[in-house]
């Protein structure tokens, strides 16, 4: 049916269902502190992959980079989530938002000194990579004290919207600045942005925010190990955590080698380098978008295996192409495969996780989504100067494919995580359920937390 036929009742019912997590007043604020936040973000990307790039003419220096960037969420990640558990996420993020802000400043103010050594410009993002492991899992954490279990899938959906929204236009813009004005004019707009995050999170009504307090006989690490141990004791998440780090060490990396793909396959320049980023975030933004409207209507399982098939086949055309257009409709679907891929992981996980392990799970998420990408940059780097991005790319499909056959082995004659729930008659899936008779299932409650 032609868009233009299409009945503005439903288009606009459409519309509702899929931003209907906007509602909820203070995920409202979060919402437009982030849009204006993350394209501040991807500005900063886009100009400091670039400015390593073209001070090196090395691809392994961007993978150092990205390892430089993340490694602190590997060390910080679960102690991060402990912590996220613990006291006020709203006041932990005001802080990581001001921090951030600063480091994008001071990059500005390193690049107009023309203090661009590489050791410079990766201990300020070794930094940032600190407070981003504390930031990561509260935020994500946050989402559900924004607008309550019902809407998660939703607002996780949202998120990575609003992310590649600003992932398409960022980079885009960013190639502009970089062309006609001056670089550091990226970083100094990303600084910028971070108020409009601030002032939301002000806004915000928070009569009743979550802090949970450990026992007093409970050391941190051993808090720690509780939300490791819950993971590991249900099939289903120990399987989809493995999923994750595969997807995080030899998909996701694969965005190290764009510059590399503009320049040397593409033989372009940082215009062509933005429209690879652009393109790659369309198809992310698509994938946000789709999952935001239909995630009630989407089998987890299937659509966790249907985008890793979906980014294996077309990660693996892109070096079989000379031409832009092909190369472009490529990234395309990668950027939708991969985005469909974790904003599923990450919404099975919060849906079904009981109230105060939240942030504790959100950072083992963090560590295996964000803490092990490091590794995979520098394997992705290594890769595509050792041997030439095609084989870069091809290396990492092949070893994630044995890994998504072998996983679906072990999960295909697991009941879903939804009908678990049923069974326990609770929508948070307790480890001990695993250790008991079904018939006595039905007995476990859900635990509120005050």
């Amino acid at each position: 049916m032609p868009f233009a036929s299409i009945p503005f009742e439903r288009f606009s019912d459409l519309v509702r269902i899929t931003f209907r997590s906007i509602r909820h007043r203070n995920y409202r604020l979060f919402f437009f502190g982030q849009s204006i936040s993350l394209v501040g973000t991807w500005l900063q990307n886009t100009a400091l992959a670039w400015l390593v790039y073209s001070i090196t003419k090395d691809s392994r220096a961007l993978g150092v980079m990205g390892f430089l960037g993340a490694v602190p969420i590997l060390f910080l990640g679960v102690y991060a989530g402990t912590v996220a558990d613990e006291f006020p996420k709203r006041k932990i993020l005001l802080i990581t938002q001001a921090l951030l802000g600063l480091f994008a400043f001071l990059l500005a103010f390193f690049i107009w000194q023309n203090w661009t050594a590489i050791w410079i410009l990766g201990l300020v993002n070794l930094l940032s990579g600190a407070t981003i492991a504390f930031d990561l899992p509260t935020r994500q954490a946050f989402v559900v004290e924004m607008v309550g279990k019902e809407d998660i899938p939703n607002a996780v959906a949202l998120n990575s919207a609003i992310f590649n929204a600003a992932r398409l236009v960022g980079p885009a813009l960013g190639a502009l600045i970089i062309a006609t004005i001056s670089i550091e004019l990226c970083f100094i707009l990303n600084g910028v942005s971070f108020i409009a995050v601030i002032i939301g999170l002000l806004m915000m009504r928070m009569p009743h925010e979550v802090r949970n307090r450990r026992l007093k006989d409970e050391s941190r690490i051993q808090s720690m190990k509780e939300g490791v141990r819950y993971l590991y004791q249900i099939p289903n998440f120990r399987a989809l955590m493995v999923l994750v780090i595969a997807m995080t060490l030899f998909a996701w990396s694969y965005t190290v080698n764009l510059p590399v793909i503009a320049v040397e396959v593409l033989k372009g320049d940082s215009a062509t380098y933005g429209a690879l980023l652009s393109a790659n975030g369309l198809g992310a933004l698509v994938a946000a978008l789709t999952q935001a409207a239909f995630s009630t209507k989407l089998r987890a399982r299937f659509m966790v295996y249907f985008s890793i098939a979906t980014f294996i086949l077309s990660i693996s055309l892109i070096p079989l192409f000379t031409l832009t257009l092909p190369v472009l409709f490529c990234l395309g679907l990668t950027g939708w495969s991969v985005i469909t891929f974790f904003i599923t992981a990450n919404s099975t996980l919060q849906r079904f996780v009981p109230d105060e392990l939240r942030g504790r799970v959100m950072g083992i998420y963090s560590l295996a989504f964000a803490g092990l990408f490091p590794f995979g940059s520098l394997l992705a780097g290594f890769l595509a100067h050792e041997y030439g991005v095609g084989s870069a790319l091809w290396t990492d499909s092949a070893i994630l494919l044995v890994v998504a056959a072998f996983t679906y082995r072990f999960v295909r004659k697991l009941p879903s995580l939804s009908v678990i729930a049923e069974r326990t008659g609770t929508k948070a899936i307790r480890a001990e359920v695993f250790n008991q008779p079904v018939s006595s299932q039905r007995n476990v409650q859900v635990e509120t937390v005050n």
